[in-house]
């Protein structure tokens, strides 16, 4: 579920997203998402980026918090610099309040749990799967990005 939160939420704010499962190592996956450059795409790239933790959230029926799993903390500041930067931990904030938002929506959570059962089925969907999911919960995809683009590489959570 958390990789398909990532990706639902990327492809609904207009970016790139494929999601990969690793084989044999359960919790264990990657979500990659391109981004258009500029301070729009880093604000939409720190929503996805905490989709999965949100999804992953709901799926259990709890909160997150503030867990993050390693790799998705390091890309996220990546994109806010030091927590310790003024506005830093308010873009995190603002960003996980949208992401929650998004993914209680009952469209957005039909097409990240179809998005899930294909990751499960195949351990890894492409950006075209996550937006005929997303088209089949009756969402329509962002307006994407367009050049130039930066690739941002989530890497493995757990």
């Amino acid at each position: 579920m958390h990789e398909a939160g990532h990706a639902v939420v990327a492809v609904l704010l207009g970016l790139t997203a494929r999601a990969f499962l690793e084989d044999g190592r359960p919790g264990c996956g990657e979500c990659q998402i391109v981004v258009p450059a500029g301070p729009e795409g880093a604000d939409r790239l720190l929503i996805a980026l905490v989709a999965g933790g949100e999804a992953e959230g709901r799926l259990l029926g709890q909160p997150r918090r503030w867990l993050a799993s390693t790799d998705d903390a390091r890309a996220m500041l990546r994109v806010v610099g030091a927590l310790s930067r003024p506005g830093a931990a308010e873009r995190i904030a603002h960003a996980k309040r949208e992401a929650a938002r998004m993914l209680r929506e009952r469209s957005v959570w039909k097409a990240t749990e179809a998005v899930a059962e294909e990751l499960a089925r195949r351990s890894h969907v492409s950006d075209a799967t996550v937006r005929e999911a997303v088209v089949a919960a009756g969402l329509s995809p962002g307006a994407g990005s367009s050049p130039p683009r930066s690739p941002a590489s989530r890497g493995r959570t757990r």
